[in-house]
């Protein structure tokens, strides 16, 4: 099956790979200092590290925000939208790139540190505009419980926009106790898959959106056809910060395994390396604005469920005895939760039954 992609990942996930090829034999350099990366996570959202006689694991992430941002832009130039308050979102949803992948492994996030890098200093001029983006990112460390001690702002004329920026940063976290490291090691055929609702799109899939929306005659002021909701105001809902409620989860019950639905959309729920086959017997009906994008963009749902979350931003997988308290997590964190099927023995696949979809490995 071809899968639509407006970013090509059949030319960047040769590069990943071979990125993990060639750096794999210095990973021992820092045995040197006693401690060692764990090699089960190489290929995970995040990787851990052991310190030796420390009581915890290291975690560690970096990921890009994309280009969400310039939604965000283009919305607050135009004097039909509400100005710079559309950054502070931004802000948070930049954290959630990162520290949302950081949780996937067990990891309670510590520490975080931006670059935001403009293609002219003078996209700073604006402090309103600034200062919402860095209450973005303050409100994230508020709710998630970590510091942001440091970042960059390089100027990157040329290689940036002028009138734009664009958004990066990296996590540290905890994983502690040890036995919280969750990798799928305990994965196994007969546990249940959760899905764990989206706010929206949160950052993946945007520059399709973009494509689509901005050819519409209003753009990103087109209203919803339904609920007559802003297009571009429904795009800049942030991306949950899942960090809290997975660490619950962690604490109240067995969890085999936990991952974001970002790139590749729920073909990501087949990330483990262990070779089960995903059987996904209930799909939530996506949103007004996935439907809208969807129709707009003339995507078959195969694409869809590739390109976007359609409405699930995160996956846990467990054994059924733990159905009770995954629920009673997410309701205590006001998430709402789904029971999305089983995973079995059999090829690696994902089936999404109702949706007539099968991901399958490349």
């Amino acid at each position: 099956m071809k899968y639509f992609e407006f970013v090509d990942y059949t030319k960047l996930d040769p590069v990943k790979k071979a990125a993990i090829q060639k750096f794999t034999p210095y990973l021992d350099s820092i045995n040197r200092l006693n401690v060692k990366i764990i090699p089960e996570t190489l290929g995970e959202s995040a990787i851990a590290i052991d310190l030796g006689s420390a009581d915890y694991y290291l975690a560690f992430n970096v990921e890009g925000l994309g280009t969400k941002n310039m939604i965000a832009d283009s919305m607050s130039k135009d004097p039909r939208g509400k100005g710079v308050k559309y950054f502070e979102g931004i802000g948070k949803d930049c954290v959630a790139m990162s520290t949302n992948d950081l949780s996937s492994i067990g990891a309670d996030p510590i520490v975080y540190g931006d670059i935001i890098s403009s293609g002219d200093s003078n996209w700073f001029n604006d402090e309103g505009k600034a200062n919402a983006l860095l209450e973005g990112f303050r409100k994230a460390c508020e709710e998630i419980g970590m510091a942001i001690p440091c970042g960059e702002t390089p100027t990157l004329k040329g290689i940036v926009s002028p009138d734009t920026i664009d958004m990066a940063g990296a996590s540290v976290g905890l994983i502690k106790p040890k036995q919280n490291l969750t990798i799928g090691q305990n994965l196994q055929a007969g546990d249940r898959i959760f899905g764990l609702a989206s706010s929206g799109v949160h950052s993946n899939g945007i520059s399709l959106i973009r494509k689509v929306v901005e050819a519409l005659p209003e753009g990103y002021f087109t209203e919803l056809p339904e609920s007559h909701e802003i297009v571009g105001e429904e795009l800049l809902v942030p991306t949950p910060l899942y960090s809290r409620v997975l660490m619950d989860l962690l604490k109240a019950t067995k969890v085999s395994y936990m991952q974001p639905i970002t790139g590749h959309g729920w073909k990501k729920i087949m990330r483990n390396r262990k070779k089960l086959r995903y059987s996904i017997d209930f799909v939530p009906e996506p949103s007004e604005l996935f439907r809208f994008l969807q129709e707009k963009a003339k995507l078959p749902d195969s694409e869809a469920y590739y390109t976007w979350n359609m409405g699930v931003g995160y996956v846990i997988m467990a054994p059924k005895e733990s159905t009770e308290a995954i629920f009673k997590s997410c309701k205590k964190r006001k998430i709402e939760a789904f029971e999305l099927g089983t995973v079995h023995e059999g090829s690696k696949k994902v089936e999404i039954t109702p949706k007539k979809i099968v991901f399958g490995e490349d």
